[in-house]
């Protein structure tokens, strides 16, 4: 018997600061929760916000589909 519980995605994990985002999930190459490498399909999950100084570290972040 099943417990009913979902397992959870990627697309659901809360969105880190930029700067602790891996290079590659930085750069929209990665998915941020898993660091699966994207190639279709990701989905677009929101925005990672940071600063450094007077840098503005803002980027998109993609999910596994």
């Amino acid at each position: 018997m099943t417990s009913g519980a979902s397992p959870a995605r990627c697309a659901d994990v809360p969105i880190p600061p930029a700067a602790a985002l891996s290079w590659e999930a930085y750069a929209g190459r990665a998915c941020y929760a898993c660091g699966k490498p994207l190639t279709t399909g990701a989905v677009f999950v929101g925005r990672a916000t940071g600063q450094q100084g007077a840098h503005v570290l803002d980027t998109d972040v993609y999910a596994c589909p």
